[in-house]
């Protein structure tokens, strides 16, 4: 099995979806799968780490949810501010239902108040 086709059953989708998700034409997935054409290593070695970065692998959230924290930290990343690997994964746990909005916000507003870091 080739490492593209493992990453994209990891993640439960389809190679229409996985594409769409790395913003690449669906052709180069099923070309990669296939093995008509090998992706480089680094292009591999991107792809594990935004799927992990983005907390894909075994946490099962969306696109959508996906979306949303990308978002967000985007949106922080004008404002110069940064979240540490807790709020990211605080960030996963709201998308998924994990935690309220209430309770991330609640969580956040603590920290500011407390000059910790978030």
């Amino acid at each position: 099995m080739n490492t593209v086709k493992e990453l994209r059953t990891a993640a439960k989708m389809s190679q229409k979806k996985f594409a769409s998700y790395l913003g690449i034409p669906v052709a180069n997935i099923q070309n990669w799968e296939k093995e008509i054409h090998n992706p480089p290593a680094y292009v591999i070695t991107l792809i594990t780490r935004v799927m992990k970065n983005d907390g894909y692998l075994g946490n099962e959230l969306t696109p959508q949810q996906i979306d949303a924290i990308r978002q967000t930290k985007a949106t922080l990343a004008i404002e110069n501010l940064e979240l540490s690997d807790t709020a990211v994964l605080n960030l996963q746990k709201m998308a998924r239902g994990d935690m309220s909005l209430d309770e991330y916000q609640t969580e956040l507003k603590q920290r500011y108040i407390n000059h910790e870091s978030y």
